[in-house]
């Protein structure tokens, strides 16, 4: 059952035993948890009071952690794409009920876009070893603008950071 936005990462916690009570803020993040646990008692035995820091220390969180981008699934090898640099493959391509032989070139922005780019041969146009080649090429240019975007993205993370701990301090 998925939680609630509202509640999303956060866990009441009654444990009588130990005399605990409060809100548990947990994120996982690039292999590590990341937790805080909010008393009822430190929040002068209000829940309503603890929730309302816990939400606001999670809020916190998420800017300063985002959700992290869909992998990208053509940047791995392939067992099924033999001799061709990841993201480039051999198909036939139909436009206007008519098939035509490829080289695709496809990759995915951080952004969660899908672009597939298609270079077409034929025996009385571009020859084959022509259009994997530009495959290959439009292959390395989609990746260098993945790596200024993640780039773009991580400065700007960073900017945040900075001056979210220059506001606590």
């Amino acid at each position: 059952m998925k939680k609630e936005k509202a509640m999303r990462h956060i866990t009441r916690i009654d444990y009588e035993r130990k005399h605990q009570h409060g809100w548990w803020v947990r994120i996982h993040r690039e292999l590590k948890m990341i937790q805080k646990f909010f008393s009822d008692y430190a929040h002068g035995g209000s829940q309503q009071r603890a929730l309302r820091e816990a939400k606001t220390h999670r809020d916190e969180l998420l800017r300063l952690y985002p959700k992290p981008e869909r992998g990208n699934m053509f940047n791995k090898p392939n067992s099924r794409n033999r001799g061709n640099p990841p993201g480039v493959h051999q198909t036939r391509s139909r436009h206007r009920g008519r098939y035509y032989n490829v080289w695709q070139a496809g990759y995915i922005l951080p952004n969660g876009k899908r672009v597939n780019k298609k270079f077409h041969y034929s025996p009385d146009g571009r020859s084959e070893e022509e259009a994997k080649a530009l495959a290959i090429k439009a292959r390395k240019e989609g990746l260098k603008l993945i790596e200024k975007m993640m780039r773009e993205k991580n400065e700007k993370r960073a900017t945040y950071k900075a001056a979210a701990k220059k506001g606590r301090g």
